[in-house]
């Protein structure tokens, strides 16, 4: 013991000795604090701050009249949310705006009031019911929490709605009712009498108002009946005809989907007229410009054939002059002469090479942009072909081609940018410096060919996948390809700027007199140049292979790519004018008028489709029936005109008697105790109705804030990191002195635990008390809370310790895991049974499930049983991890020790 303690002394010791180690230990015992503190905070009290939760709302609610009163649920319903301020509602003038607004994060939700609302509401009236709705929009992908808010508050809005709706009808219908009550009061001697003679009327009533209806109503209209029955049976005549002319308009149905296609294409072609013009600007700058390419690619023809003669020739008689220049080597100054001509004959087919290297890539970017342009016109013609699979073939043809030359264009800029680094590492040996004149052009080269394989991957690709591909996604395809023409275009200008020409023919006229100087003798030719001539000439010549295959097939293709040239810059550029006044006409229609007009044609082919057969069938089959009847009916309202002159007496003298029998059985009805029920409370009743159950709702434990619940897995959380970072920082071995080399492996282990478990109590107590005194957190029992907290760094630490200790940073991959573990399984924000099965099953065997229910205990009332329970399984974590500790340090230390020296190896683990 005294040895430990002699170590735990020595601990301090050091920690105080050394400032800059005090202050690191000072921020190791505050820093965990923080994340507590600041979670906490953060966390405070979200609940309030939902008025910032933006919600859309827009009411579609068309007023309806019920009773000669105009009803406007929807518009009430937004009056009343202007007065609501627990979620940010945002009152927008559209459907269209909700859902955009929703769908780009701008609003959480949305709720839409649809037109029928109202007037779905009052269905209730007429039997006819029809549930109204609310539409509910919600961006689930902003926030996890959000959309349960919102959620809440759409299902609290059709709560309140529903509620209120029971509460006006329960009110309208006991209010009536009273009223009717203490109008019976009023007038219940005439209400006897009136109720007398509706009782015995009752059964008779049908039967009265048929005939005597029929009598006073129909009997004065026969005439005009019958004048309109005949303009009936004449309009019937031309049902064949209206039939016609509804087909047609139904026919026209047909067209509206590819006018409306039409409709957005011309929207679009409007936005893209800029470029359309810009399109041909280029298109006449390349027609004007065709003799200048026709001329460069004969020159380049004829310029690449003389130099494959001339490699062919050199390449021939290369390896008798390597044999002769190294039998030679000793020989004088005119053996030297006969070698040099031959190698300066090679060289002067770089200059050429080059030249016709730089002539193709210069070709191929006149060619891309050609290419382009008739691509975009391919494109033009898509929507008005009647056979698109042709155009959609040829364009794909069209950029396979395209693919192709592009692939051709790198490969030159390629070898190009290799026979200029071939030649400028021979001169920097022959001139023995590390001068580098073609860097930038080669480093411009390769560039160019990574640009020039960007364009082929992506002209394949898009040739692959036009067939399938909308008129939409083929210009934006087209567009992506434009721009990387013109980062090609760039790369072949900025190429062309440097003059590469006249570089290598100086460095040329440069090699050939360093050649030539007495300095060189023929052993630094044979050294020096004549092992890299074979792989020159070789990159020479194929470059030069390429450039003469390219340039003829050029050659070959240009009187028809004249002539589709000229072809498409009249066609375009002769018809620009009436392009765009066409286009823009067409864009205004569609936007202004052709809504309207779908709409009209819409609901005039719903009707012939759905009403107008109906209408038809029972025109005919009424006009039968009057046709038929009309006799009868004649012969009727004489009848009943006759009943009612002659027998109509008897029957009223019929009512009369049967009034006696109905007074008799008012006996057996107390209208009294009618009139007080009707006349009750309303306000009351329909409260009732409207909410008949309340709930009492009683909080055990209660905890006023959000923040206060959920510190106690925060601050659990920050004291397990805290014990991570300590384990972390400091060192678990002793650099023991002299003194204290006779001090056992078990001794160190104890004397360092106490120095963790020292800053980790530190820890935890700055931890709990910020939580109290310096963000206000609601516990119950202060002094427990802090105890606890010190207790849970004693044990956190303990588990740390000795992971550490025994494993080094296996050991902390072990804590880590363990943290990662206990946020998702130890149910401190969520119960752990809304968890997975595994989070369940390791549920029981973290420690910060217990940590946890220990911290909570104290802050919302303590249940002593579950609290001694949380204390004894932390307090067998922590002895259980000590004596591991303890008892296994001596035995594994040899191999601990083992495999720190091999992770220290790879010089990139400590």
């Amino acid at each position: 013991m005294k040895n430990i303690g002699r170590l735990f002394v020595l601990d301090w010791k050091r920690i105080f000795k050394s400032p800059f180690a005090f202050l690191l230990i000072a921020a190791l015992v505050v820093i965990p604090s923080l994340y507590c503190w600041f979670n906490v905070w953060a966390l405070w009290d979200p609940y309030s701050n939902t008025q910032d939760l933006k919600v859309a709302v827009y009411s579609a609610d068309r007023a309806t009249t019920f009773q000669h009163k105009k009803i406007a649920i929807g518009r009430e319903l937004i009056d009343q949310l202007h007065h609501n301020k627990k979620l940010g509602w945002r009152f927008v003038d559209s459907k269209q705006a909700v859902v955009s607004g929703v769908r780009s994060g701008k609003y959480y939700a949305g709720i839409v009031v649809p037109k029928r609302f109202s007037k779905d509401l009052l269905t209730i009236v007429d039997g006819k019911l029809q549930k109204p709705k609310l539409h509910y929009y919600v961006n689930e992908k902003i926030n996890a929490v959000a959309p349960k808010l919102t959620g809440s508050a759409a299902s609290t809005l059709q709560t309140t709605i529903s509620k209120q709706f029971v509460d006006t009808v329960a009110k309208t219908l006991v209010t009536v009712f009273n009223q009717a009550g203490i109008k019976l009061d009023d007038n219940l001697p005439m209400i006897r009498r009136f109720a007398s003679l509706v009782t015995t009327t009752d059964a008779q009533l049908p039967t009265i108002e048929k005939y005597l209806n029929e009598v006073a109503a129909l009997q004065a209209k026969v005439p005009e009946i019958e004048a309109k029955l005949h303009t009936a049976n004449q309009m019937a005549t031309y049902l064949p005809e209206v039939n016609q002319m509804a087909q047609k308009l139904v026919s026209a149905q047909q067209f509206l989907p590819m006018i409306d296609s039409a409709g957005q294409l011309a929207g679009q072609v409007q936005t893209k007229l800029p470029e359309v013009r810009q399109a041909g600007t280029q298109l006449n700058t390349v027609a004007t410009n065709f003799d200048q390419l026709s001329t460069a690619v004969t020159n380049g023809i004829t310029v690449t054939r003389q130099s494959l003669t001339i490699i062919d020739e050199v390449d021939g008689t290369l390896p008798a002059l390597t044999a002769f220049g190294r039998s030679a080597q000793g020989a004088v100054a005119t053996t030297k002469n006969e070698v040099l001509p031959k190698i300066q004959q090679a060289l002067t087919i770089v200059q050429s090479a080059v030249d016709s290297g730089l002539s193709l890539i210069q070709t191929a970017n006149t060619s891309l942009s050609l290419s382009l342009t008739q691509l975009q016109q391919q494109l033009a013609s898509l929507d008005t072909s009647p056979n698109t699979a042709a155009v959609k073939a040829a364009m794909a043809d069209h950029l396979t081609a395209l693919a192709a030359q592009q692939g051709k264009a790198a490969s030159a800029a390629t070898q190009t940018a290799q026979a200029l680094s071939q030649v400028q590492t021979s001169f920097q040996h022959l001139h023995n410096s590390t001068a580098t004149p073609f860097a930038e052009a080669i480093r411009q080269l390769d560039q160019l060919a990574a640009t020039a394989q960007a364009v082929q991957a992506e002209a394949t690709a898009m040739a692959a996948k036009v067939p399938t591909m909308s008129t939409a996604q083929l210009q934006a395809g087209l567009a992506q390809l434009n721009t990387r023409a013109q980062a090609f275009a760039q790369a072949a200008a900025n190429l062309q700027q440097l003059h590469l020409g006249t570089s290598v023919h100086q460095v040329l006229s440069q090699f050939a007199t360093l050649l030539g100087a007495s300095q060189t003798t023929l052993s630094t030719i044979n050294n020096q140049i004549m092992p890299a001539l074979p792989s020159l000439l070789a990159t020479t010549k194929s470059l030069l292979t390429q450039a003469n295959r390219f340039l003829t097939q050029t050659q070959a293709q240009l009187p028809a790519l004249r002539q589709e040239l000229n072809d498409a810059n009249t066609l375009l550029n002769g018809h620009m004018a009436l392009i765009q006044s066409g286009v823009t006409t067409v864009a205004a229609l569609y936007q202004s008028d052709f809504p309207a007009l779908r709409t009209k044609l819409q609901t005039a082919s719903r009707f012939i489709a759905t009403d107008l057969p109906g209408i038809e069938t029972q025109l005919t089959q009424t006009l039968a029936l009057a046709n038929a009847k009309m006799p009868a009916l004649k012969q009727g309202l004489t009848t009943a005109a006759a009943f009612k002159q002659n027998d109509w007496p008897t029957l009223k003298d019929a009512i009369q008697r049967g009034s006696s029998a109905i007074k008799q059985s008012e006996k057996t009805i107390d209208l009294s105790a009618l009139i007080k029920l009707l006349r009750r409370d309303a306000t009351k009743e329909a409260s009732f109705l409207a909410d008949p159950v309340t709930i009492a709702q009683t909080s055990i434990y209660p905890i006023p804030t959000y923040g206060s619940q959920s510190a106690p897995f925060y601050l659990a959380l920050c004291i397990w990191v805290g014990a991570l970072l300590l384990g972390a920082i400091l060192i678990t071995e002793y650099n023991l002195p002299k003194a204290l080399t006779s001090v056992t492996i078990r001794q160190q282990y104890a004397a360092r635990w106490l120095t963790f478990a020292g800053l980790a109590m530190l820890q935890g107590l700055i931890a709990g008390l910020g939580n109290i005194y310096l963000i206000g957190t609601y516990v119950v029992n202060k002094p427990l809370y802090l105890l606890g907290a010190m207790f849970l760094s004693i044990v956190f630490v303990s588990i740390m310790y000795a992971l550490i200790s025994l494993f080094g940073n296996i050991g902390k991959g072990i804590g880590i895991i363990i943290l990662v573990l206990s946020i998702s399984g130890a149910g401190g924000n969520f119960p752990v049974v809304l968890s997975g099965k595994f989070f369940q099953m390791i549920n029981p065997w973290l420690p910060f499930t217990y940590a946890v229910n220990l911290l909570r205990e104290t802050v919302g009332g303590i249940y002593w049983p579950n609290f001694w329970t949380d204390v004894w399984k932390l307090l067998a974590f922590g002895v259980v991890f000590f004596c591991l500790g303890l008892l296994l340090k001596g035995p594994i230390r040899p191999w601990i020790n083992k495999m720190h020296h091999i992770t220290r190896n790879s010089q990139i683990i400590e």
